[in-house]
């Protein structure tokens, strides 16, 4: 019997620990909220809209392009195209404030081998955060926009050029030349 409690507490105490639920950050809604249809756009009939089936029956057998006098789709709903309006709208408000590191990068040397992929989220204003991943490993990188640091791979001074930014990688107190471009 004792020998039981034994192996129960030793489970116990090989038990990986996490935190509790209750104390965890609370959820906060994104800057740019994704398309919410409103009131006036319920199931609201577009005037001279005839009643349709929005699905068709199942097809007996093959049917050839000779077939079809008409288009091949249903014309979206009014709901349906409002959606895709709002999806497009939040799309070009997100482009709009995005700042010029905004996106996935490469950093390669003089001779145009990849270094360290990353990518950056550029809000605009203030620090901008991201990840990179290498050979070595990977971590978080963040930039003030004139300097990119990469945790546990050394610090890069930005300056733009062309398309993308040069400057040069700082790492074990020796520098050498480098570009961040956009990957093909």
């Amino acid at each position: 019997m004792s020998g039981l409690i034994v192996i129960a507490v030793a489970g116990l105490l090989l038990q990986e620990v996490t935190p509790h639920p209750s104390t965890r950050s609370a959820y906060q809604a994104p800057v740019i909220r994704p398309f919410e249809p409103g009131r006036d756009l319920e199931p609201a009939r577009a005037q001279g809209e005839a009643e349709a089936t929005p699905y068709r029956r199942p097809l007996p057998g093959p049917v050839t392009v000779d077939a079809y006098v008409r288009s091949y789709e249903f014309a979206p709903t009014d709901i349906e195209s409002a959606y895709e309006q709002g999806v497009a709208a939040a799309e070009t408000r997100a482009d709009q404030t995005a700042g010029r590191l905004d996106g996935v990068w490469r950093l390669v040397d003089a001779g145009g081998e990849t270094l360290y992929e990353l990518v950056l989220n550029d809000p605009g204003t203030g620090i901008i955060e991201g990840g990179w991943r290498g050979r070595g490993g990977a971590g978080a990188a963040t930039s003030d926009g004139a300097s990119l640091s990469l945790d546990g791979a050394g610090t890069v001074a930005l300056e733009p050029s062309g398309t993308g930014w040069r400057g040069r990688l700082t790492l074990d107190g020796r520098d050498r030349a480098v570009r961040l471009i956009r990957p093909d």
